[in-house]
């Protein structure tokens, strides 16, 4: 039976065939179809607060997120009877523009430790216990040494402040030819004891070897924990809270996820972003006038730029390096919260400068156990995420080591989960680079109607996903 539709029907229709065929042009943009003002490719942390920013200045995004899951990095991993714990990042710095994002939304933080840590050093204790950064070190080092490491922290304070100026002078962009190790040891002034401290509190946050990294992006990671140190934020009740926070105030009908972005091609009028869905690998095109791109750097080689990347933008990513982490979430009974309680306080979080890396308290609500979030860096992170060790061969690594630095700790263990990442997960510059050279550079600036964000385009910290948002949010109004 052939069913007659009413003439409206047809010139709808008509209207629908011609603005495909004319494809997308400025103002039609709505983001409850497959076009906006700017389509954002990736639900990080960078991706929702560019979507965060352009919404508050009246423009709209759709995102496009090749997972099933926002948030990137500040995942939390739920487990049974309410318990939580972070499978990514752990804190935001007080510099972290996304703290001011967290505020606005009303989003509960709590802050209940410094930028320093206790810490283990040549199988020793040293908890943190005091009232203040520089206390707690003096107990470390000794009143002697403070004088020393005073005047080295204010010597790296001016560097870091000559930082903001441009162009960098030769002397200090000379600091990217040497390593962060090497160039302490020549001119910190510092004794053994106290380099191992920089170097213990340090290498989580650039998740390698401080032998790996520039002496000029040490000195950039330095200023958290110069003077009294910045503080670190928590999203209360898990960092997750804070990406559906935002995914909320944007709509969630926003957000595409399962999307895999694998083209994008840049016109002088918009850009077209084509996705396979990853579960019916069906293909989808997205138009928009403009793209941001705040994938992991890795990701960048998975996607076909037309026109290509420019020979200085492609130097760039295959000359940046990675640093790697790897999460366990460690169950336990109640008990085993004596290893980590001194005169009656926790002295978590711990860096174990081994392969338990820094050890965080995790949530557990029902008073009978205890959960422990474990972020490995480096190069035990490395090995785990290979995939070369068994889930049981990292179990025991990481049970010997909780048991040569907590004997009886194994009589209180139940269960480890792990969460794996790619090698190159978190932004570093290694000797000969730097996240203030001309590559970088590159990197920041838009290529057409295409803009990059992301920490790797900043700092290894999720301070720079951030930061990294809103200078491409800014570049794009300056634009309109």
């Amino acid at each position: 039976m052939m069913v007659k539709f009413p003439s409206h029907v047809y010139r709808f229709t008509l209207l629908a065939v011609l603005i495909l065929t004319l494809g997308f042009r400025p103002g039609w943009a709505q983001a409850g179809d497959n076009t906006a003002d700017v389509l954002i490719v990736g639900a990080g942390l960078s991706g929702l607060s560019s979507a965060y920013y352009l919404k508050k200045a009246g423009k709209s995004a759709v995102i496009l997120e090749m997972s099933p899951h926002i948030g990137g990095r500040i995942g939390t991993a739920t487990y049974v009877d309410n318990a939580h714990a972070e499978i990514g990042l752990e804190e935001f710095w007080e510099s972290n523009p996304a703290v001011d994002i967290m505020h606005e939304l009303n989003i509960p933080l709590e802050t209940f430790y410094t930028s320093f840590s206790s810490f283990y050093y040549h199988g020793k204790l040293y908890p943190f216990l005091h009232d203040s950064n520089l206390a707690f070190l003096e107990s470390v080092i000794g009143a002697e040494e403070m004088a020393a490491y005073k005047h080295w922290d204010r010597k790296m304070a001016s560097l870091y402040k000559q930082l903001d100026s441009r162009p960098l002078s030769d002397e200090i962009l000379a600091l990217k030819d040497i390593s962060f190790a090497d160039w302490m040891q020549a001119t910190s002034g510092l004794s053994p004891k106290a380099l191992e401290f920089v170097r213990i509190e340090t290498e989580p946050e650039y998740a390698t070897s401080w032998q790996q990294i520039s002496a000029l992006d040490g000195i950039a990671e330095w200023h958290i924990f110069s003077g009294q140190g910045q503080a670190p934020y928590h999203v209360i009740g898990g960092n997750q809270r804070a990406a559906d926070a935002i995914a909320g105030f944007l709509g969630k009908d926003t957000i595409r996820l399962n999307q895999l972005v694998t083209h994008i091609r840049s016109t002088d009028s918009g850009v077209e972003v084509t996705a396979t869905d990853q579960g019916s690998f069906q293909q989808h095109v997205y138009r928009a006038r403009h793209a941001i791109v705040a994938v992991p750097l890795f990701r960048l080689n998975d996607i076909q730029f037309s026109p290509p990347l420019s020979a200085e933008r492609q130097q760039a990513i295959q000359t940046q390096a990675g640093g790697a982490y790897f999460t366990a979430h460690v169950r336990l009974d109640r008990q085993a919260s004596r290893f980590w309680t001194h005169d009656g306080e926790s002295v978590l979080p711990i860096l174990s400068d081994g392969p338990l890396g820094v050890i965080y308290k995790g949530n557990f609500e029902n008073g009978n156990d205890e959960l422990l979030n474990l972020l490995v860096t480096g190069a035990y992170a490395e090995r785990f995420n290979s995939r070369l060790s068994s889930p049981e061969d990292i179990q025991a690594t990481l049970l010997d080591a909780f048991e040569k630095q907590w004997p009886g700790f194994r009589q209180a263990f139940r269960q480890m989960t792990f969460y794996r990442y790619h090698p190159r997960a978190i932004a570093s510059w290694p000797v000969g680079r730097s996240r203030y050279d001309s590559l970088s550079d590159s990197l920041r600036q838009p290529q057409g109607r295409v803009y990059f964000a992301g920490d790797f385009t900043e700092d290894t910290h999720s301070n720079g996903a951030t930061h990294a948002a809103i200078r491409a949010v800014k570049d794009i109004l300056r634009q309109d």
